[in-house]
């Protein structure tokens, strides 16, 4: 156990936020959650959670979102930061049935409010400006689609990302359960390696699958199904060098710890954020024959119960 690395909230952390449109007696209140508790609170006192120089972004998005003649369909908005540029995605929410278009707030945002790079409203399929985050970490560009999880955390994921590929050097062949959008599979890989990847979130697979073209790894595949039925049924002509492991806060499903050693990986890296399910699943891994050689733990979510934990495992 090389120790728990402490979240510095200074100057704001994260790089996702979401907000609340509500209205009492025609006027219109914009709400976000206190993180110090969970309750909701004035937009202007929440944004303390979000870097300093992204709040006259936000601001300028309120302004747009709950200003215009659409402002009585909208319920509320999200917005996602780059690692690195800051840039914001902004996601509007409303009711399906809502008959206001929300095409004019999303060019709104994307013509008229500096720093904005994207919006959308899902429940109308609206997309203005550009769909995909270009985060930089560990030296590369990696693409996330707005609808697909990615760390939001951007004081620690430069370290968290460091310590887990820490000890790989130019693995040849990589796996990558539970993949995102393959954000530790792109980062460990090189033009010759070979990688397979399994995620079943459509929007997380098409962003691995634009990483594995931006960075010209041509032997690299990412299927949309379950992580679980790809670590039962898939088979390799070789042993990998790694198999990264990344499910939610529930912990590996059924299958998983037993069916990434039958690979005879070199190594097994599991990252997840509940430290519950995390114990659960190393002890799993334990007993298909791997041994936890390092654990380090990164603070991503001050104020919750949650811990992203990093463990490295070697057989025997």
């Amino acid at each position: 156990f090389t120790g728990i690395r402490r979240c510095p909230v200074e100057g704001g952390f994260r790089g996702h936020a979401g907000f609340r449109v509500e209205r009492e007696g025609g006027a219109v209140r914009v709400l976000g959650v206190e993180p110090r508790g969970g309750s909701k609170a004035p937009l202007e006192d929440t944004l303390w959670v979000l870097p300093e120089e992204a709040h006259p972004t936000v601001l300028r998005v309120r302004d747009v979102v709950a200003g215009g003649e659409w402002a009585e369909a909208v319920h509320g908005f999200a917005v996602r930061l780059e690692h690195g540029t800051l840039r914001a995605h902004v996601s509007v929410s409303a009711p399906r049935e809502t008959a206001v278009p929300l095409d004019p707030p999303c060019r709104a945002l994307v013509e008229g409010a500096p720093g904005v790079l994207g919006a959308a409203a899902a429940s109308q399929g609206v997309e203005a400006g550009e769909s995909w985050l270009a985060n930089r970490l560990g030296g590369k560009t990696v693409l996330a689609h707005h609808r697909a999880f990615f760390q939001s955390n951007l004081r620690l994921v430069p370290e968290m990302v460091e310590e887990i590929h820490r000890p790989l050097d130019r693995p040849a062949r990589v796996v990558d359960l539970y993949c995102g959008a393959g954000l530790h599979s792109v980062l460990a890989a090189g033009p010759g390696t070979r990688v397979a990847g399994a995620d079943n979130n459509r929007w997380a697979v098409e962003s691995a699958r634009r990483n594995a073209e931006l960075h010209h790894l041509a032997d690299a595949e990412y299927a949309c199904e379950p992580a679980e039925r790809f670590a039962e049924e898939r088979a390799f002509d070789g042993a990998p060098d790694v198999v990264f492991v990344n499910p939610s806060r529930f912990g590996c499903g059924p299958g998983v710890p037993e069916g990434g050693p039958r690979w005879r990986p070199a190594g097994v890296c599991l990252v997840s954020c509940s430290i519950d399910s995390h114990l659960r699943d190393t002890l799993a891994f334990r007993r298909a024959g791997y041994r936890p050689v390092s654990l380090r733990c990164f603070d991503m979510f001050p104020f919750s119960d949650f811990l992203e934990s990093v463990t490295h495992f070697a057989p025997g």
